[in-house]
């Protein structure tokens, strides 16, 4: 099934739509807003800085990563209560954006850039900022967790033969 297949519906009381992109960002910014109080390396990246990036796609769907004095907040970008992006990264649709984005690959974006899926315009040193702080996000996995993930994957392989 393709996610452009899903209806988009807006959530008011969290200020989220359902498409995959703005759900993705929002749980990105949770992420973040976690690392801002337990990370000492996130910490470091957003102490004494102020800027906002966008992340959005060509049909309008947006989202702004809010990065002020240590905060990390989040706001639709096409709502009034957003701000001039520092940054912006515009995606040819959601899909893409959402399969680029989880790839976790920096080339995986010059790929877009230069097929012209990828559009960026402002200030290139918050990209490389993102991609910094997206390292970070990745939690640890603990090695009893990650030895019952290959259990259960084995397991589903015996059963479903894929």
């Amino acid at each position: 099934m393709k996610l452009s297949s899903l209806p988009v519906v807006k959530l008011p009381a969290v200020d989220v739509t359902t498409d995959p992109l703005d759900l993705l960002i929002a749980g990105l910014v949770l992420r973040m807003k976690q690392l801002a109080r337990t990370s000492p390396q996130f910490i470091e990246l957003i102490y004494d800085r102020r800027f906002c990036i966008e992340i959005g796609t060509e049909q309008g769907v947006a989202r702004q990563i809010i990065i002020d004095q240590g905060k990390v907040s989040t706001a639709s970008g096409t709502s009034g209560a957003s701000q001039a992006a520092d940054f912006k990264i515009q995606f040819v649709d959601s899909e893409y954006a959402v399969k680029t984005l989880l790839k976790g690959d920096p080339s995986a974006f010059m790929t877009g850039m230069q097929s012209g899926q990828i559009k960026m315009e402002g200030d290139f040193s918050l990209l490389v900022w993102f991609n910094q702080a997206a390292k970070l996000v990745v939690p640890k996995v603990p090695k009893p967790v990650k030895q019952r993930i290959k259990q259960a994957r084995q397991f589903l392989k015996e059963k479903t033969g894929r």
